[in-house]
Order: C-alpha cells, then structure tokens, then sequence
C-alpha cells in the first residue's frame, strides 16, 4: 500500500511538472507569436521603419562629406580614414531582407529553429526586403557609398562551394532585383576567425573601407564582444556610446530572436520586472 501511495505521489508530482512546463511553453510560444505578427502586420513597425531609414539617408549624405566621419569603433582614433572607399555595413536578416515568413512558418507548425529548417527556406529563394530599406539603399548608391553586408548565416563549406549559403543568400537577392558581389558580402565561419562575435569581421573591413554607418537589430552589430553579455551589462554599453545612436549606429526592431533573448535567464518570465 505504501508502495502504491509513493507511485502515485510520483505520478502527480511529474504531472503537475509537465503541466507547468506547458503552460511556461504556451507563454513564451504565444509571445513568439505574437512578436512574429508584430513585424509583419503592425503599422508601428512600418513606421520605425521607416522613420529609421530616412534618418539614416539623411545622415549619410551628411557623413560622406565629413573626412573625420567613421562608425567602426574599430577605426576610431585612426586618421587618414578619408583615403578608404566610403561603405556602409548593414546586417542582411531582418534588417534588409525579412525572415519572418520563416519563422512564421516555424510557429504555425510548432516547430523550433534549426540550421537545416533555415536552409529549406533559403533554398526557396523567397524574400522580401524589410520595409523602407531601399530609402538607404538608394542613397548610398547615389552617394558613390558600397553597401557592405554582414551576415551570421553560417558557411559549411562542401567540395563545390566553399560557401554554399552565401551562393543561396546570393540567389535569393538577385530575385529582388539586389545584387551584391561576393566579396561584399561576409558571412559566418568564411575564415577561422569570423564568429558569431562580428568584432574580426569588421577589423577586415575596417582596413578596406571608411565605414560611414552600421544598420543592424543586434548591439553585437556595433559593439565588440557583447554576444555573451548580461543584458545589465549590455544597456550601459548602449548607454556609454549614446551619441553615436542615430547619427552612425541605426537599429532596427527585433522582437522575435537575437542576443538580448539569448542572454536572458531561462525562463523568460523569470526576467519580468511588476510595480
């Protein structure tokens, strides 16, 4: 009998677990959602959007013209910047194209993000680019200004491409009307040193171009080594480079996945703050 009693004390003990453990699943799962119908439907993103894109085109004419302008911290201090080709750095994944059918897709069907679902949907060759993008684009080009593209969609290199998500990524752009040369495009994993941390991939460029602006929805676009940091420690890096936000440094919304979800304690309610 007490054997019978300890079974069932067991069983409702992993069962009110793995009702918890729902319940906190169906929390974050209906945020998701909801992040992900955000970014796609609401007029507000548009607007960010947009306000964002204008004011980058108008500070870029401004930047082209200043020879001591540079948004690399990687060049700060350094003269002669005016010498370098002028180029802008933009992140590609929802910062010039959308990858929210993507992940709209992935909750519908209820599923997570793995490498081999996000390849499914580049080899679709389907993107569309974010909203008001093309108010930089089109600037940058009239200005004489490259655009850069860095990315964290990783190389796996096979015996006919030494990057085959970069030739896919290149595909799906052309299909836009967007085409990049290969070698203004700096993907993930391409070197030895180019990791998820974007500081060596920017020191690359850095020595090739005067970088004028960095557009990105992540500070690790912008700041080195912040990937892996605290999100306490993240704001006061954001607060420490204020007057660069802006004018050098553009981010846009990115409510759904990055590094500032990554650092957070698990679970994430468990970072909510009441009154």
């Amino acid at each position: 009998m007490q054997a019978n009693k300890i079974k069932k004390h067991v069983k409702l003990c992993l069962f009110s677990f793995f009702c918890l453990c729902l319940t906190q699943f169906k929390a974050f799962a209906d945020s998701d959602v909801g992040a992900i119908a955000w970014m796609q439907q609401s007029a507000e993103y548009r607007a960010i959007m947009s306000q964002t894109y204008t004011n980058a085109a108008m500070q870029l004419e401004k930047a082209v013209f200043d020879n001591d302008w540079t948004a690399a911290i990687e060049q700060f201090g350094h003269t002669g910047m005016n010498q370098l080709p002028n180029a802008i750095i933009m992140d590609l994944d929802d910062t010039l194209i959308s990858t929210m059918p993507y992940r709209a897709e992935l909750a519908l069907d209820n599923n997570s993000h793995t490498d081999a679902r996000f390849m499914s949907w580049v080899n679709t060759e389907r993107a569309k680019l974010v909203p008001h993008v093309l108010k930089l684009i089109k600037k940058a080009s009239s200005l004489g200004v490259i655009v850069l593209l860095i990315s964290d969609r990783q190389c796996l290199p096979n015996p006919r491409d030494p990057c085959p998500i970069k030739t896919k990524t290149l595909k799906m752009l052309n299909r836009i009307s967007l085409n990049f040369p290969k070698d203004q495009m700096f993907f993930r994993g391409e070197f030895s040193d180019w990791n998820q941390d974007q500081s060596s991939r920017r020191a690359f460029i850095a020595q090739r171009y005067r970088i004028l602006m960095i557009i990105g929805d992540d500070i690790n676009q912008m700041i080195p080594k912040t990937a892996s940091l605290p999100a306490s420690a993240r704001q006061k890096l954001v607060a420490q480079y204020d007057d660069l936000w802006g004018s050098r440094w553009f981010l846009v919304p990115n409510p759904v996945y990055g590094a500032w979800l990554n650092t957070l304690a698990k679970p994430v309610s468990d970072n909510l703050i009441g009154y």
